[in-house]
């Protein structure tokens, strides 16, 4: 499996930012048009469909990499609708997949909370399908994940998907540009900064911290960067 450092991936996502506005004959603005750089520069299709869920499992998509198409889970439509920015970061995290490890047989990875997870394989209407599960903390997912101990994600992989799917969805110069012209250290402007960009406030939170715009203390004060952070601690 290929290794990428944080600076390659970087590098990928505005290379492909930059194919699309060759494209499009414009620059890109948020929120960014993830199924165009699926689709035309990709070439990967985006479809709905069933995928199989054991009792305690939660899954919101995949990538069946022979075909070359992300399926997202029907069962999860109505979970996609009540998370803003989900389905766009699922997306983002498939095309990950096949952006750095599409050569390798790896199965597709998901945006996942705070659940533990596993490689499986789940079944379609089409085909089967190899997914990454959350196992949500009840006592059946408990018992799944006991099933499946032996099944290790490989945790260079998921953070590279996890850091392309944020460079993709949040290109740093445009996110940059935009969280220089608001207040960072109050939510609000926080919130409506990840309602221009389509993503959850924790993706652009986590987004906004790896680019050092932003620091939150362990008493969940904000800062617009750790140098600040630790500037004001130096004063009292």
């Amino acid at each position: 499996m290929k290794f990428y450092r944080n600076a390659a991936i970087e590098e990928l996502a505005e290379q492909r930012i930059a194919e699309l506005e060759k494209i499009l004959g414009k620059p890109v603005e948020p929120p960014i048009p993830l199924e165009h750089i699926a689709e035309r520069l990709l070439g990967l299709d985006i479809l709905w469909e069933e995928i199989e869920e054991l009792p305690g499992e939660l899954i919101y998509g995949g990538l069946r990499m022979e075909e070359k198409l992300i399926i997202l889970n029907e069962n999860r439509r109505a979970l996609f609708e009540q998370k803003p920015g989900l389905e766009r970061s699922t997306k983002g995290h498939e095309m990950g997949h096949w952006d750095l490890f599409g050569h390798n047989d790896q199965p597709g990875q998901l945006l996942m909370f705070e659940e533990d997870t596993r490689f499986v394989r789940r079944s379609t209407p089409t085909g089967d399908i190899r997914v990454m599960s959350a196992l949500i903390k009840t006592p059946e997912g408990q018992e799944l994940l006991r099933q499946i101990q032996k099944r290790a994600d490989d945790p260079d992989e998921a953070r590279a998907v996890n850091r392309y799917a944020a460079a993709l969805s949040m290109p740093k110069r445009l996110i940059t540009e935009e969280a220089l012209k608001i207040d960072r250290r109050s939510w609000p402007p926080l919130y409506r900064l990840a309602e221009r960009f389509e993503v959850s406030i924790s993706a652009l939170t986590v987004r906004l911290k790896q680019l050092n715009l932003l620091y939150i203390d362990d008493k969940k004060r904000l800062f617009e960067s750790q140098e600040q952070a630790t500037g004001q601690r130096s004063l009292f």
